[in-house]
């Protein structure tokens, strides 16, 4: 039988080395790469949104209002600093800025704007608005006619999306924003003549969405999109790259509503 025992200075020379091994080995830093959110809010400028489709509804205000609202939609995400380029804002600044008089100790630096990391490009390529059904149709009875009907109308829109990064003038984004909704309106009449007396009543009832109402849900999409690609950086990127896919092998449409 064999006796083994080891003394309290053997086992401290065993354990001593081995734990300066361990001590000794550099702890290993954090790289922070391409794939990791930021920590900061990332500085974007929108830029007035055109049209590019040729559509007879688009007036005249909507390229700032349009840019207004993906401006609102981005802050509220929390994730970005978005830099003030509406003309008339920026017209108030320069005023602002200009005015004499203003003590020097609270004045703010002339020429200090901050600049944005990417600039935020959108245009509406296309948008198209069909129907089916009809507004009215009449049944006649005894001199009189009682009417209805279903219509449908349905919206496709589409958005060019760009994201140039102005460091270095590349397009860092870019993608194609599409969208569908439908609006259903249905309409009653009656009509006929009562003892020499005319009598007519209509009404109409619309049920569904708006051309507003589609393209603002298209900046929101617009939005959701930037948030991914350039703060999020998780999982939603595979997603919108699935939905892309999606959309080029099926030529499919996001339903909006």
């Amino acid at each position: 039988m064999v006796s083994t025992s080891f003394s309290s200075k053997a086992i401290t020379a065993i354990i001593i080395p081995t734990i300066t091994l361990i001590s000794s080995i550099p702890l290993i830093k954090p790289v922070k790469g391409e794939g990791l959110r930021p920590m900061k809010p990332i500085t974007v400028a929108v830029r007035q949104v055109k049209d590019r489709s040729g559509a007879p509804w688009f007036r005249s205000s909507f390229p700032e209002k349009l840019a207004n609202v993906l401006s609102t939609e981005l802050t509220s995400t929390g994730h970005f600093t978005v830099l003030e380029r509406d003309t008339e804002a920026l017209e108030e600044l320069r005023k602002e800025l200009g005015m004499t008089g203003i003590n020097k100790k609270t004045a703010a630096k002339k020429n200090n704007l901050n600049q944005a990391k990417y600039i935020i490009l959108a245009s509406l390529t296309d948008f198209e608005e069909s129907s089916t059904g009809d507004d009215a149709q009449t049944i006649g009875y005894g001199g009189f006619a009682v009417g209805g009907g279903t219509k449908i109308s349905s919206f496709y829109v589409s958005f060019d999306l760009k994201v140039v990064n102005t460091s270095t003038g590349t397009i860092a984004y870019s993608r194609t924003i599409e969208g569908k909704a439908s609006k259903e309106s249905k309409s009653q009449a009656f009509s006929g003549t009562f003892q020499g007396v005319s009598l007519g009543q209509s009404q109409k009832k619309a049920e569904g969405v708006n051309k507003t109402r589609v393209i603002r849900k298209a900046m929101q999409e617009i939005a959701s999109y930037l948030d991914c690609v350039l703060y999020l950086k998780d999982e939603c990127v595979e997603v919108y790259k699935a939905k892309d896919l999606q959309r080029k092998e099926s030529n499919d449409s996001l339903d909006l509503f």
